[in-house]
């Protein structure tokens, strides 16, 4: 069986048990890198938010028989009422511009990859990636909601993309704060699981300097944007008296390495590519591209 059957047939089986209050629907949704993710859409009909469940690992259960049909079902429904409860404060989250401001974040991500996705939200180009805006529902210290800022949304606002990078200069490094570690915590992460904890952030001045950092925030989630934040890659080229690399390996990360010799680049070019695609998943690969920084010109290439 298919996997767009498979889908067809958990939506027709949620339906089923969850009756006419529901419009249950299969979808395939784009996601990062123009990913696709095939779900399960629940649209309650006295609500206005509608969650979407993504079944791939349902269905590699299937494949090999971990799982029927029904268990999926199960399953499904069980995610659904989960994620309900959380989606519960998107649908009341105010959303108008003098309660948002203060909350509008920047990631980034690849633009070759991502051709359809920027047709629709507001960004700024920065060498081969693209700065995007987000709006966050709610944080803690393991977790983030967001929402993407559309083009229809910055529209409703009345604000340029340049003020949206105004804002989020200024609240992502307060509501995300950029986090230094070392390279083997970024190795562990993609050798073993998705769950592993930063340890406490080197001191740089110390005589045990490592040639090889991450720079991340304190979430680890969408990271790769610490290096926007005002002084970071500023103080580490400084310290190490050095221009840096940057090694875009996820969305997550970059790792900075000090720039003591130019003929490293493609060594360092054939290291991203060979992390990207071994232990990147595809909808979070940044670039393939190592760029430089260069310290005394304080600009990136």
């Amino acid at each position: 069986m298919e996997l767009k059957d498979f889908a067809a047939l958990i939506a027709v089986g949620a339906q089923g048990q969850l009756g006419d209050q529901y419009e249950i629907t299969d979808t395939v949704t784009m996601k990062n890198n123009s990913t696709e993710y095939t779900g399960i859409i629940f649209q309650k009909k006295t609500e206005n938010i509608a969650p979407t469940i993504y079944i791939e690992d349902l269905y590699e259960s299937y494949k090999v028989q971990e799982v029927t049909v029904q268990d999926a079902i199960k399953e499904v429904i069980g995610r659904y009422e989960q994620s309900i409860k959380g989606l519960q404060r998107i649908n009341g989250l105010s959303v108008d511009y003098t309660s948002s401001r203060d909350r509008v974040i920047y990631r980034l991500i690849s633009r070759e990859k991502n051709p359809f996705l920027l047709k629709d939200i507001p960004y700024i180009p920065f060498l081969d990636m693209a700065i995007t805006f987000h709006l966050v529902v709610s944080i803690n210290d393991s977790c983030m909601q967001s929402l993407k800022i559309t083009r229809e949304l910055q529209q409703r606002w009345g604000v340029s993309v340049e003020q949206l990078l105004k804002l989020a200069k200024k609240n992502t490094p307060e509501l995300l704060p950029a986090r230094v570690c070392e390279l083997s915590q970024l190795m562990e992460r993609y050798m073993n699981t998705r769950e592993y904890t930063l340890e406490p952030e080197k001191d740089l001045t110390k005589e045990e300097k490592i040639d090889m950092i991450i720079v991340s925030n304190e979430l680890g989630i969408n990271g790769a944007a610490a290096v926007l934040y005002d002084g970071v890659i500023e103080q580490i080229a400084d310290e190490y008296d050095s221009d840096l690399y940057l090694l875009p390996s996820s969305i997550h990360e970059m790792i900075v390495v000090p720039c003591e010799e130019e003929d490293l680049y493609g060594t360092f070019s054939s290291m991203v590519n060979n992390i990207n695609k071994k232990y990147v998943d595809e909808d979070e690969v940044l670039s393939d591209r190592v760029y430089i920084y260069r310290r005394e010109e304080k600009k990136f290439e």
